[in-house]
């Protein structure tokens, strides 16, 4: 059930020389805001602008020769659906991406010049995973699953093994939540090679779904999904994420809208780092003082830097 450290360790290997490497960035500007020090792992500089490269690549290599030769599916608001597009493109698998009615440009844009085919997926997360299960069960393309996926938390989990490696007193790590793949992966790996290091997950106000399944004790689906950070909008986490979430997690904290707004544009003025709203949570956690944290070291998960360009100039316009 649990991805073990040899399988995030397998998949270190695998991604060797296929990510960019992100070596953690300390900012005195957000130590002295939180009053902790502040380590960011910049995953916006990513290759494909996220950390989502990680778990694709990792499923996609992981599939036999005939699940490759029949096509890959995946569903994503964008960030997946890049990772995944690209995977495959390097692979030479052909990829289907199922998106939102209306996606953000670029994150279509660059999915489709990766060589994909983008499939209208209906409004929510919910309705884009049926339409790839059907795709998976009609046309046999192989599923990557954005998040409950072994592999696909295995490949996420090797941001955790990096942190170790490059930091190994780092007291607590931040990690912003979706579906969970992401703080799975990690909590996995950092329980497992420190387990004194905390783990923190943060969900945004506008969308709860880890937060009210863990008050739930399993996984629901809330009613209502509103967000500015399109990387989180799922609406029901996954059973396998849930489980390493429950297990490995030693707390949720949340941020609300205008929190990760500001934190956009603060991150821009005095990191110069671009990043869109879903991977700005982590941070705007510590900025705005969400966990009871001090004098420590952290690691904050920057998760993507797909931003769409419009509201980032909004966003700017508006906080700084």
């Amino acid at each position: 059930m649990y991805v073990s450290l040899e399988e995030i360790k397998q998949a270190q290997a695998t991604l060797a020389n296929i990510i960019q490497p992100t070596p953690l960035q300390y900012s005195q500007t957000f130590s002295t805001m939180s009053g902790n020090e502040i380590f960011i792992k910049p995953e916006n500089l990513q290759k494909t602008g996220s950390f989502k490269i990680r778990g694709a690549y990792n499923k996609i290599f992981n599939l036999s020769q005939e699940e490759r030769s029949r096509g890959v599916v995946a569903f994503s608001a964008g960030n997946h659906g890049a990772g995944t597009a690209y995977a495959a493109k390097l692979l030479g698998v052909p990829a289907t991406v199922v998106m939102p009615t209306n996606p953000v440009p670029s994150k279509r844009n660059s999915i489709v010049e990766y060589g994909a085919k983008v499939v209208d997926g209906g409004a929510t997360s919910i309705t884009m995973y049926e339409k790839a299960r059907e795709l998976n069960q009609t046309a046999g393309l192989a599923m990557v699953h954005p998040f409950d996926d072994k592999f696909t938390i295995a490949g996420q989990g090797t941001i955790g093994v990096e942190i170790i490696e490059e930091l190994p007193s780092v007291d607590a790590v931040i990690v912003p939540v979706s579906g969970g793949g992401l703080i799975a992966g990690i909590a996995a790996a950092i329980k497992q090679l420190s387990p004194a290091t905390q783990v923190i997950g943060v969900n945004t106000e506008g969308a709860m779904a880890m937060y009210e399944s863990l008050k739930a004790g399993r996984p629901v689906e809330v009613e209502k999904v509103d967000t500015i950070a399109d990387g989180l909008m799922a609406k029901k986490p996954g059973e396998i994420t849930f489980s390493h979430t429950q297990k490995y997690v030693d707390t949720m904290v949340l941020v609300s809208e205008g929190e990760i707004a500001k934190a956009v544009a603060i991150i821009a003025e005095r990191a110069k780092l671009v990043v869109e709203p879903s991977g700005a949570a982590a941070l705007a956690a510590m900025i705005f003082n969400k966990t009871s944290l001090m004098g420590k070291n952290v690691a904050v998960i920057v998760s993507g830097g797909n931003a769409n360009m419009k509201l980032l100039a909004t966003l700017l316009e508006k906080h700084l």
